[in-house]
């Protein structure tokens, strides 16, 4: 539970400032683990704002300048359309200067890197007082060697920049890899892990499963995310005579969706294409088996899925290949099922056991759900996200 008093203290003493290129407050991924995090603040009266700074908006989703709860934000992006670079850094700039309170100890959260664009705001921020805080979830945005010349130069360009910046900043760090990177390439910078959190999506857990069971992938579709083993996984698991139904959310590049090729035909294999936070959330709870089956990979390994935190969430089963800091989290057949990266005939197999064992597997939702609430709440990870701040 956590400290009351030490609550009451940062509500006094901790300015957070969110600063990068995903939009708020509705987005992606990172955008839901930032806006967790400004969940945790707002109910416990910690003041914090959020800066977007890239063309990310979202016109039907997101306005560029609001309120989500008591985190005013701000979208430079409108700017950034305009090619208006003045007016960019100048409202920027304002904004930094508008949301910095004298006598609290004032914050600026970077996602994994400082951008190009972001650099006048990084110096202007120093100099106003700021603490300067990195929120690491890759280890580098060039490790697929994909992306156009000028988004490569762009990033190797923003590498340079953070590479000098990281020496004198803390940072939050998403994984254990990254944080072993971290003390070996920046001795004595202070560093904090923090995974995932994610609000409970399902109060219970799963207490019978659907005929046929169902299966979940949502996500992109990049070879690293391993669509294609989960496709042939169930497959064979289809063929096996297990009576069972995959269905796939998100979308991806054209060459990504290629992918699909290997459902056709497959009339126990659907995709849905892109959906709404409320349909995702209303199909996660009504699946049996939500597949998180990441190839071994330097990304991978460094990084730390969502989906296994939101996952977990529902209630349900989680099928999640053994990458990164899984392993650290869950237990095959006690809190998840649990495959090794890049092996169908694993993931038919893990299939196949919760069609045979239908009570074993309802205790491992249960367990995997009483997982999530000891390590990934909101309010857990607030907690440890409000106590570093406090302590640099």
């Amino acid at each position: 539970m956590p400290n009351n008093n030490i609550v009451f203290l940062m509500n006094n003493i901790v300015n957070v400032v969110y600063i990068g290129p995903q939009s708020f407050p509705l987005g992606t991924a990172t955008t839901k683990r930032r806006r967790y995090m400004v969940d945790y603040m707002n109910a416990h009266d910690i003041q914090s704002h959020y800066l977007v700074t890239a063309l990310s908006r979202d016109k039907n989703r997101n306005a560029v300048e609001g309120q989500y709860g008591k985190c005013t934000y701000c979208d430079l992006s409108i700017f950034a359309s305009k090619r208006d670079i003045y007016g960019y850094i100048r409202q920027g700039k304002k904004k930094l200067r508008e949301w910095y309170v004298e006598g609290k100890k004032n914050v600026l959260v970077f996602h994994t890197l400082v951008a190009w664009n972001e650099w006048p705001f990084y110096k202007y921020a120093k100099r106003l007082g700021y603490k300067i805080v990195f929120d690491q979830v890759e280890t580098s945005y060039l490790q697929n060697k994909t992306g156009s010349f000028w988004f490569r130069t762009q990033v190797r360009f923003s590498e340079y920049l953070s590479n000098w910046a990281y020496k004198e900043c803390a940072a939050f760090v998403i994984s254990t890899a990254l944080m072993q990177e971290n003390k070996k390439k920046y001795p004595g910078r202070k560093l904090c892990l923090l995974p995932n959190s994610t609000p409970v999506i399902k109060a219970e857990s799963k207490t019978c499963f659907n005929d046929p069971l169902l299966l979940l992938y949502s996500g992109t579709y990049t070879p690293k995310d391993g669509v294609s083993d989960l496709i042939d996984g169930v497959i064979a698991a289809h063929d096996g005579g297990v009576k069972c139904k995959l269905i796939l959310l998100g979308k991806g590049t054209t060459q990504d969706m290629k992918v699909l090729d290997k459902t056709q035909n497959k009339d126990y294999i659907e995709y849905r294409g892109f959906v709404s936070d409320e349909e995702l959330d209303n199909t996660m709870k009504e699946c049996d088996i939500l597949c998180m089956t990441r190839t071994n990979s330097r990304f991978a390994n460094f990084g730390f899925p969502f989906k296994l935190s939101e996952y977990l969430s529902t209630g349900n089963i989680l099928l999640a290949t053994n990458v990164g800091d899984v392993s650290l989290y869950v237990q095959d057949k006690v809190s998840a099922l649990v495959v090794e990266p890049e092996n169908p005939s694993e993931i038919a197999e893990a299939i196949k056991y919760v069609d045979t064992h239908h009570e074993k597997s309802l205790q491992i939702a249960h367990t995997g759900h009483e997982v999530m609430k000891e390590r990934f709440s909101v309010e857990n990870t607030g907690m440890i996200f409000i106590n570093f701040i406090e302590s640099i």
